[in-house]
């Protein structure tokens, strides 16, 4: 109000003060013009009833000492205004105090109180003003010490003790209340109020309060009465009845009456019956009283010190957390706004808003109901930590953990402290549990940290994620296990070994037994299930100081796999004929090195198997001490159904080499046995040192440096990654740390010089013959002794020969060459393993099978194109020339000129053929067959035709297969000489087009001996041809009758020249047949030539008819080589008379003897009168008459022919 009455005993008479606001100085109010209505106002604003006096003063009211101004001058209010500065008024800012001021005496008084639930005179409660107006209460807001310390002065209650939480007593509404801001320029407390409207009042209790309570009684509200002594702070027993025992209960809510009994000390007995009923559960839960009968709770909400009264009061230790109640949400309450000072010996003794409602209830949780444990490790002082929680174990996380955690864990466990050895691996199991709730931190000052201490509340903001990974695992010092000495797992004297960072591993005395060993099976069996064997009994060693103990069920560990192999397959622990495996999750490389170890099987290689396992998870990880070589005698811990998935090991040991090839032994396709499958090896792998390993682990000698694949070079899903040292003598030693899969590669190939085959190669057949083995390059006989019908059909099937027919023997005494096995084939299902070491040979008798196959083999265009078997085609890997010549001869073809590959779309299948070069025919190979990309083809001899690329000359192709070629380079006079026989040029229509020959000049003539046929003087070579193609020039120049006279002929004329036949069949058919004609040389018929000459021309002359020639000659100028020269086309210029014609050679310098051919005309002819005579001369023309062109020479080549014929 800025207004207050100053110097007397109440704040309502005294000297008039006002100021301007609250930062101004307080001053006097001049008395010039001053009215009563002027001091109503004043009355009425400081609720102080009507005024009495008010007016000029100079004595009275002087004390404190009167400001030295005055503030306001000629007041002049109508009595109706709420203040005394809504009257009017003059300000007298600059006027100082000379004589006489204003005071003013209401009639009413102002006094503060102190309302404890409708009780004013105990020193507590809440603040109250009570004036002529009615009561105002003290607005809560800007409550502070220095407040309610003048409050508690006024109501003489000494100084304030506490300000208690708002709500801890009743108030009554009001419409109306006051806001105090006193300080030391106030007299009264009153003076400092400001009118304000506000929700809640405050409340104060003062020193001069009296505290009761009562102890050791049956319930809250019956027992000892102590009395709080304010000066010493201390509890201190009633000693006299000073005050009444109703005053006693109302103020401990027990009800208004009671009784005092005294003996010896003051006890007291309430009308009202209070329990704080326990917690449901240890130590925690929600807080409720039992109030005469009825069952209330304590409403969650703003509370002080109330669990830790609670938890002492329960007997449960110091408060860790106050929380809200989850279930049910909502009950009857008794008491809200709790609080406590923090000495109550209950709850119920505490300030409380003590009204009866509905409401979310409150939990308290003490540090009696935690604990911490370390569940599912060693033993008691290891494994992953656990806290008690509301009754609920639940993980710790890892994150942020420190070793002063660890220390505290071990310590309060008894276990020592932490085993500072760091835990790399999850060797205690997982559970699907919950985590401590991310608002709590777990962080111990010290190992000597009490555990509710540990637990640190974190800001809201922080929230630490909660993962299966962030257990926390520890073992202590004090943990320690046992062993067993020597290598077997259950028996034996016992060894201990603690985690302590000093500790050795000792022997376990005797002195920690009974004295009757025989009585104390109870301890030997501890002993035994510890160890994980079963039970057990003490053995007696009177010599010994130490325990020695045999357990019943030993330990096996194993790899399990379908194939019941030793070094691979998923963990198999057994005790007692059951088996389970090894969690996957927390197995690590050092338990594969030391399982691969224990069953002799190396090194652990990577990875990881794809049959799915049935096997059950029983045991979560493993520990194994340094002490402990075997792994039966580790600690297995249980699994107790959390982890699904078995550990799997594959060993060095378990990979194992094979070659693959349907008829070798030691040699093939690379395959090894890893991740229980067999996959070929990469060649790109298949280094020298590899190739070693395979050969000697396969007792196959070393490996041969001529191997070859004859398979094709497919593409598959392959193994690398192998480094092998050059003394291993198996994979399995190699270092196979990197052995891995490649998705695509050429599948590696591998000859020993152990190979050996068995193989028929002699000509009688491509299924029956002779049976031979081929071992290190040479043929030994196969004797016929122990040969049956069982022996016979396993060797036809292993020759791919059908089914066994028969066999007969063949004596070969003088034979010293003979395979040093015998067979057996009972009950075996590889011809290798018929073989029989123990019997020599006796029988100096060869075996000669006959199996029933028979494969057609042929080329798709008789002597040349497609290698066919049975309609299908063949691989073109590795095929070599001596394979072509015996395929071309096989047929009756000649030999190979040359095989080829042609690439098919797609991959087809097809034969894949390994020859040794023993065989005589192409189905005494070994065969296989596969998909293959490129198909073989063969040409023969006889397949080659000739031709040129003019008439009589030009440059000289051949055709072998589907497409005319070039011959690269010059050829020799005599290869001239033999091409122009073959071609016969004048009996061809039209040369070859050029456009039809290949660009590509792979083929060379070169004749090497007298009498050769021309197809086998075609040789084709890889290499790039350096010469221009071969140029030839067979020519005939004319014509001279028996009169010599020269008859010339153009070659125009020579292209109408009717074509001979000849036989193609190696020149055995007749050269000549005459039809209709006969041929008589001693005969000479004369006519006139010039006449007929000049007037017939041609068309008149007697030519001689030359028929039986073959008619498969083409048109074309091609031809094959096996017969002699067709005599020429008769010349159209030539007439039908009788003269005789020859052929003269230029440029001859010698003539061949003259060839008779009597015989094969009389042969076909079939007359005796007839005869005829070819004389033929030839030889090479000189380099003037060869053509032009690089690097190559045309051979003019021409013919002398006599021809006698006679007219009919």
């Amino acid at each position: 109000l800025n207004v207050i009455l100053r110097g007397s005993d109440s704040p309502c008479k005294g000297r008039l003060e006002v100021r301007r606001d609250s930062e101004s100085p307080w001053g006097l109010v001049c008395h010039y013009g001053w009215t009563s209505e002027n001091g109503k106002v004043v009355c009425k604003s400081l609720r102080c009833g009507d005024v009495v006096r008010s007016g000029i003063d100079m004595t009275v009211y002087t004390n404190p000492p009167l400001p030295n101004q005055c503030v306001m001058d000629q007041v002049n209010c109508k009595s109706t205004e709420p203040s005394l500065w809504n009257c009017n008024f003059s300000p007298a800012y600059d006027q100082k105090y000379k004589h006489g001021f204003v005071s003013v005496e209401c009639s009413g008084n102002v006094k503060p109180s102190l309302n404890l639930n409708g009780q004013r005179d105990k020193c507590a409660g809440v603040v109250e003003f009570s004036t002529e107006s009615g009561t105002f209460g003290v607005c809560k807001s800007d409550w502070n010490e220095k407040n309610a310390d003048k409050i508690c002065q006024e109501v003489n209650c000494g100084g304030h003790y506490l300000i208690p939480n708002p709500g801890i007593f009743k108030v009554q509404p009001r419409e109306q209340n006051v806001l105090l801001n006193w300080d030391k320029n106030y007299q009264y407390s009153w003076q400092s109020m400001e009118w304000k409207n506000c929700e809640g009042q405050a409340s104060v209790i003062c020193n001069n309060y009296m505290r009761f309570r009562l102890q050791d009684g049956n319930n809250l509200c019956s027992g000892l009465v102590e009395m709080y002594n304010v000066t010493d702070k201390t509890w201190v027993p009633l000693q006299k009845e000073d005050v009444s025992a109703e005053v006693i209960c109302t103020q401990l809510n027990c009800g208004s009456t009671g009784n005092f009994t005294n003996n010896g000390s003051l006890q007291l007995t309430c009308s009202g019956n209070v329990t704080l009923r326990n917690f449901t559960s240890k130590c925690f839960g929600d807080v409720s009283f039992l109030v005469n009968g009825s069952d209330y709770g304590v409403c969650f909400g703003e509370h002080k010190n109330l669990g830790a009264v609670v938890c002492r009061e329960l007997g449960c230790g110091e408060v860790v957390d106050v929380i809200k109640t989850q279930t049910p949400s909502i009950r009857n309450v008794l008491l809200s706004n709790v609080e406590c000072l923090g000495d109550e010996v209950s709850l119920w003794h505490c300030l409380a808003n003590r009204e009866e409602k509905k409401c979310v209830t409150t939990t308290v949780i003490c540090a009696g109901s935690l604990d911490v444990r370390l569940r599912d490790g060693l033993g008691r002082c290891s494994g992953r930590v656990e806290l008690q929680w509301e009754g609920s174990w639940l993980s710790i996380s890892s994150k942020d953990w420190n070793n002063k955690n660890s220390d505290m864990v071990c310590e309060h466990l008894k276990c020592g402290k932490f085993a500072t050895k760091t835990i790399t691996k999850k060797y205690f199991i997982e559970r699907n549990q919950q985590y401590l709730e991310s608002r709590w931190s777990f962080k111990c000052e010290s190992s000597s940290t009490k555990l509710h201490e540990c637990l640190k509340k974190n800001p809201s903001s922080s929230s630490p994620p909660r993962s299966p990974e962030a257990n926390m695992q520890i073992i202590c010092q004090k943990e320690e296990l046992m062993f067993f000495e020597g290598d077997s797992p259950c028996q034996g004297r016992i060894r201990i070994k603690s985690f302590d960072v000093k500790a050795v591993a000792r022997w376990l005395p005797k002195k920690t037994m009974a004295e009757n060993m025989t009585e104390n099976m109870t301890e030997a069996n501890d002993i035994c299930h510890a160890m994980q064997c079963g039970n057990g009994y003490f053995v007696k060693d009177h010599n010994s100081t130490y325990v020695n103990v045999t357990c019943s069920g030993p330990v096996i560990v194993k790899l399990e796999n379908k194939r019941k192999e030793r070094c691979w397959g998923t963990v198999d622990v057994c005790r007692n004929g059951n088996c389970g495996g090894v969690c996957s999750d927390t197995w690590e490389n050092e338990e594969s090195r030391k399982i691969c170890d224990n069953l002799g099987c190396g090194e652990p290689i990577p990875g990881q198997l794809t049959t799915p396992t049935k096997t059950k998870v029983t045991e979560y990880s493993v520990y194994c001490l340094e002490e402990v070589k075997k792994m039966s005698m580790c600690k297995f811990l249980p699994n107790n159904e959390i982890c699904k998935k078995t550990a799997q090991v594959i060993c060095a040991g378990s990979i194992k080499a094979k070659l693959e090839d349907r008829r070798d032994k030691c040699a093939g396709n690379v395959s090894l046995f890893y991740l229980e499958e067999w996959t070929p090896v990469c060649e790109e792998s298949l280094n020298t040192e590899l190739k070693k390993a395979i050969c000697r682990e396969l007792n196959c000698g070393e490996p041969d440096a001529t191997d070859v694949n004859l398979r094709d070079k497919s593409q598959i899903k392959g193994i690398s990654g192998i480094q092998c040292q050059n003394n291993a003598n198996s994979v399995s030693k190699c270092n196979l740390k990197s052995i891995s899969y490649k998705s695509k590669c050429t599948v590696g190939y591998l000859k020993c010089t152990g190979r050996k085959r068995l193989l028929l190669y002699e000509t009688e057949g491509p299924c029956s013959g002779p049976v031979y083995a081929l071992s290190e390059g040479k043929t030994q006989l196969i004797s016929v002794q122990g040969w049956g019908p069982e022996e016979g059909q396993k060797l036809c099937e292993y020759l791919q020969c059908g089914n066994y027919r028969n066999h007969t023997t063949i004596p070969r005494e003088n034979i010293k060459e003979w395979w040093s096995k015998t067979y057996n084939c009972s009950g075996k299902t590889d011809m290798w393993e018929c073989e029989r070491k123990d019997q020599a040979i006796q029988l100096k008798e060869q075996l000669n099978i006959k199996c029933d196959g028979n494969p057609d083999i042929k080329l798709s265009n008789r002597c040349t194109g497609q290698v066919l078997i049975n309609n299908e085609s063949v691989c073109a890997s590795h095929l070599n020339n001596e394979m072509s010549n015996d395929l071309c001869d096989s047929l009756k073809c000649g030999k190979a000129i040359h095989h080829w590959s042609t690439t098919v779309p797609g991959k087809t299948n097809c034969y894949h053929f390994s020859c040794t070069g023993k065989e005589t025919l192409l189905w005494q190979c070994g065969f296989e067959k596969d998909k293959c990309e490129k198909i073989l083809s063969v040409a023969c001899e006889k397949s080659v035709e000739f031709g040129s690329t003019e008439k009589c000359g030009g440059k000289l192709v051949v055709k072998y297969r589907d497409q005319w070629e070039y011959v690269c380079g010059k050829l020799k006079a005599s290869d001239t000489e033999n091409v122009c026989k073959v071609l016969n040029c004048t009996n061809v229509e039209k040369p070859v087009d050029e456009r039809e020959i290949s660009k590509e000049i792979k083929v060379t003539i070169n004749c090497l001996m007298q009498g050769q046929s021309l197809s086998q003087c075609v040789r084709f070579k890889e290499e790039k041809c350096t010469h221009a193609p071969a140029e030839i020039q067979c020519e005939v120049r004319h014509y001279r009758n028996k009169n010599v006279k020269d008859i010339n002929i153009d070659r125009n004329e020579m292209n109408n020249m009717e074509k001979e036949d000849r036989d193609l069949s190696q020149g055995e058919a007749s050269l000549l047949d005459y039809e209709d004609v006969d041929v008589d040389s001693d005969k000479n018929k004369t006519r006139d030539e010039d006449a007929d000459d000049s007037s017939q021309g041609s068309s008149g002359t007697e030519y001689d008819d030359i028929e039986g020639q073959n008619s498969d000659i083409s048109p074309h100028q091609t031809h094959n080589d096996d017969n002699l020269p067709l005599l020429p086309k008769r010349p159209d210029n030539i007439l039908e008379d009788q003269d005789t014609y020859e052929v003269e050679t230029e440029n001859q310098e010698e003539y061949d003897d003259v060839m008779p051919v009597e015989a094969a005309a009389n042969e076909n002819a079939g007359t005796a009168d007839t005869q005829a005579q070819m004389d033929l001369a030839m030889d090479a023309g000189t380099d003037s008459e060869a053509g032009t062109g690089v690097n190559a020479d045309a051979v003019v080549v021409t013919a002398e022919v006599e021809v006698h014929s006679e007219q009919e």
